[in-house]
């Protein structure tokens, strides 16, 4: 897990890694970390923003926040553990975990975290998120053509080139199998 290595310079997209395929997007998504690594205010509060998935990793972008010290947080999936999603009541689902600090990511140990879907979809999202996580542990990460979505925007890296809806990169279209729920 990484802090605040997965967004661009003006804060409004992430950085996807050539080569790593857009899955999926939730806005509206709230991250905390009910057991926190000690001596780090990175993880304090309740943080707002859009969430990421992807062929490799989650990607939590915040909100535009002056005062948050956490810009973005990347999990990738072999970092994470003991996922669950919980469906209370009365409040919003929510995906509930353990992650491990990545080298060089910025913080040391591990923290618990949650991530509450205040729109919806967390057991989509956690469904493609297993999916995901199986086909990337087993050599064959899952692949889209990736596309560009809402007022957030997706930057892909492309060797070297920053890729925009303005000025898209070449690429390959691949063959998606149909996920099917229920």
């Amino acid at each position: 897990m990484a802090v605040n290595q997965s967004h661009t310079r003006d804060r409004r997209g992430v950085i996807i890694a050539y080569g790593e395929s857009l899955l999926m997007q939730s806005p509206d998504v709230e991250l905390s970390f009910p057991q926190q690594p000690e001596g780090s205010n990175l993880f304090s509060g309740t943080k707002t923003g859009m969430l990421v998935l992807t062929s490799y990793r989650v990607i939590f972008l915040t909100s535009r926040s002056v005062d948050d010290p956490m810009l973005s947080f990347m999990m990738p999936f072999d970092l994470m553990k003991n996922c669950t999603v919980e469906q209370p009541v009365f409040a919003a689902n929510y995906i509930k975990g353990t992650i491990q600090a990545a080298p060089y990511g910025g913080w040391e140990g591990q923290a618990t975290f949650k991530l509450v879907f205040r729109r919806g979809g967390a057991i989509t999202f956690a469904q493609l998120m297993s999916k995901a996580a199986s086909a990337a542990a087993q050599g064959v990460p899952l692949r889209t053509v990736n596309a560009w979505f809402g007022p957030v925007q997706i930057y892909v890296t492309d060797q070297g080139n920053m890729c925009t809806p303005q000025t898209p990169c070449s690429g390959e279209a691949a063959e998606v199998e149909e996920l099917e729920y229920g």
